[in-house]
């Protein structure tokens, strides 16, 4: 039997253990201790184990882990109850078991448990999750890492001008949910497939901007978003991820965010309902909490 090579495996855990994981500087599941080791799910494992052992469970979260950067070792094995030394038959789905502590360094994303839709993460974007390590903005979702903040501070603050690099990928799913901002916003292509930047015009016009490097088939590699748009953005169909860049002066804040509700702007945009289905925030907050990275 061959035993497999994941790009990424992924563990299910409460919100709380990732926050004391952070704290203490390693991830230890109680089944360390009991079992000697950490139970993982590659990439089509992990909403049958959700729905096997985590149907109530509440505030649950999915680290997606770099196995390259575990220091402990990783070992494919058959799932309980066969124990670990039997003979592995021919048909079994193989578990990956970490024998040792999660290294918060393997741990290159973590996504809402209810978000994941079982997608495998490619090599490509491996390649940019480890480089990069973004987190997640609250409320739209979309993988970031803030680039620059201006020394200069505006008069309410603020400071006048930000940057940050951001990245839409296939698995682990990558979007911007429906947002309007208070200042303009400009985007920038760096890198990777096309993506669609979804815009709700305050006089009702729906546009869909195609964003990539092929400029002699319409696609942009820059793009301005006036202030008080609704926008969203995502992939193209196909497409594995996108890097891409986000500037704004005065600069982002919390305090200019502002989510859009489904059901909002299905009443005032009805012939842009596949997209606003798709990409409306539909639960929570429509306003973004203070950034903690």
């Amino acid at each position: 039997m061959t035993t497999p090579a994941e790009i990424a495996v992924f563990h299910i855990c409460s919100r709380h253990a990732l926050n004391e994981a952070r704290a203490q500087g390693t991830y230890r599941a109680e089944s360390l201790a009991h079992e000697g080791f950490i139970h993982l799910s590659r990439a089509h494992q992990v909403l049958p184990t959700a729905r096997a052992y985590f149907a109530d469970v509440p505030d649950l979260v999915l680290l997606v882990i770099d196995p390259t950067q575990l220091s402990a070792p990783l070992v494919y094995e058959p799932p309980a109850p066969l124990p670990s030394h039997a003979p592995k038959p021919a048909g079994v789905d193989l578990y990956p078991h970490c024998y040792g502590p999660i290294d918060l360094a393997a741990i290159v994303d973590v996504i809402e448990l209810a978000h994941f839709d079982g997608a495998a993460v490619h090599a490509d974007t491996m390649t940019m999750l480890r480089q990069y390590r973004f987190s997640r903005l609250p409320v739209e979702g979309t993988l970031y890492r803030s680039s620059w903040q201006s020394g200069t501070v505006l008069p309410s603050g603020d400071p006048a001008g930000t940057a940050m690099i951001g990245l839409y990928t296939e698995g682990p799913r990558s979007v911007s949910m429906f947002h309007r901002l208070t200042h303009d916003e400009v985007w920038h292509v760096y890198g990777g497939d096309p993506f669609t930047l979804h815009l709700l015009h305050a006089n009702g016009r729906t546009e869909h901007v195609a964003m990539g490097a092929d400029v002699q088939h319409g696609e942009h590699v820059q793009f301005v978003v006036p202030a008080g748009t609704w926008q969203a953005g995502e992939l193209v169909p196909g497409g594995r991820y996108a890097l891409f860049g986000c500037t704004m002066a005065p600069g982002f804040t919390v305090g200019c965010f502002e989510a859009g509700r489904t059901h909002d702007l299905l009443a005032q945009y009805p012939d842009a309902a596949h997209v606003i289905s798709r990409l409306g925030v539909s639960s929570g907050s429509t306003h973004m909490p203070p950034l903690t990275a």
